[in-house]
């Protein structure tokens, strides 16, 4: 089990569970197990849903790749195997959000789609917004195509005539650009293809990889 130290001091719950726990075990030792759960279906978009409580929770929302909530009680998760989450938590506004970036999710700005409906839904002000990231493929193991520095020119590097993304450090500064302060901002650094012993790596096993679950909840 990792959790986000730096984000303690607050009233959330929040933490990433490692190919040893199961996901119901991971939310009873977090004490959220049959709480209300905001599960998304994660289509690699940037659409952000509001989670109110009237959102009908009984299947994943559909079309979302981020999510944002208000209400007490209501847990936002995501599901990840290379890809990063997101943790997002207004202190002043007593707010939260979470948000799936994978590369395409990336491109179309989820994370910052996601501050973006904290400032219209509740008048988060970026600038007292509180980050962080779990584990995810770093730049490290990312390799990719020459074409995605025409998506990412900032944060795609070439080394021995192999390129890699930096998918943490695309959205830190997609996440800067709004607003976002750096020093609010937490990064566990954990690759998941580098501990792929501990975490799931899409990478190395393919459809045989399982996934973390990823929650945020406002006590």
């Amino acid at each position: 089990m990792v959790y986000l130290e730096e984000l303690n001091r607050y009233p959330i719950v929040h933490g990433i569970s490692t190919r040893r726990t199961k996901i119901d075990d991971f939310l009873n030792e977090i004490g959220i197990a049959g709480l209300a759960l905001a599960k998304l279906e994660q289509v690699h978009k940037g659409k952000v849903i509001k989670v109110t409580s009237n959102t009908d929770l009984s299947s994943k929302i559909a079309g979302c790749d981020g999510a944002i909530t208000n209400a007490k009680g209501i847990a936002l998760m995501v599901l990840t195997a290379d890809c990063l989450p997101v943790f997002l938590y207004d202190p002043d506004k007593h707010a939260i959000g979470i948000a799936h970036a994978g590369w395409r999710s990336t491109l179309e700005g989820i994370a910052k789609n996601v501050v973006g409906a904290m400032k219209s839904e509740f008048k988060s002000d970026p600038a007292k917004i509180l980050v962080g990231f779990g584990p995810a493929i770093r730049q490290c193991c990312y390799e990719v195509s020459r074409e995605f520095l025409v998506h990412f020119p900032e944060s795609v590097v070439k080394m021995a005539h192999k390129y890699y993304f930096d998918l943490a450090g695309e959205n830190a500064e997609q996440l800067l650009s709004v607003g976002i302060i750096s020093k609010n901002m937490f990064d566990c650094g954990i690759c998941t293809s580098c501990r792929s012993d501990d975490f799931f790596c899409y990478r190395k096993e393919k459809e045989n990889a399982g996934r973390m679950a990823s929650v945020i909840m406002l006590k």
